[in-house]
């Protein structure tokens, strides 16, 4: 005799599942650093928009530091907010598929009805942590090249 537990039944459907979430951790990873470039691009035509004001605010004796850390604030806040967006959207969608089980599995194939969604509170952390981290990291450019510019050159056609 030999017996065999659900698991080892089911092992394609645990290899596919295992298939699916490396997917997603992929999907997860290019959209955070589309959003870091987005970031970057907004601080950028911000930074080329303010030129005369940074000149301004310079001339009245800003530090390099204080300029920099506008522009981190301003890329912190924008990364606070959309992760915090995020987590509560996922959250709630989370909910949604358990809630009305959405998404529907043939029953011939599988041995469960439909696909429940776990919400881990250490992975929403991670993920929201390393938004904010990211968008963070992505504010040091802009936040620099504001930093250094010089209030003569930045006044100069004004």
């Amino acid at each position: 005799y030999t017996t065999r537990d659900w698991q080892e039944l089911n092992e394609p459907l645990y290899a596919a599942l295992a298939l699916e979430r490396l997917g997603f951790y992929i999907v997860l990873v290019v959209v955070v650093t589309i959003a870091a470039l987005n970031i970057i691009t907004l601080l950028t035509m911000m930074v080329m928009e303010k030129t005369a004001d940074i000149g301004v605010l310079k001339a009245m004796g800003a530090t390099d530091a204080m300029v920099m850390r506008i522009f981190v604030y301003q890329g912190l806040a924008i990364g606070v907010v959309g992760a915090g967006v995020g987590v509560a959207l996922g959250l709630g969608l989370a909910w949604y598929f358990n809630a009305y089980q959405v998404i529907q599995l043939p029953p011939d194939g599988y041995s469960i009805s439909h696909v429940s969604f776990r919400v881990r509170g250490l992975d929403v952390a991670i993920v929201a942590a390393a938004t904010v981290v990211i968008s963070l990291l992505s504010t040091i450019y802009p936040s620099r090249s504001a930093a250094r510019m010089d209030p003569v050159e930045a006044l100069r056609y004004e």
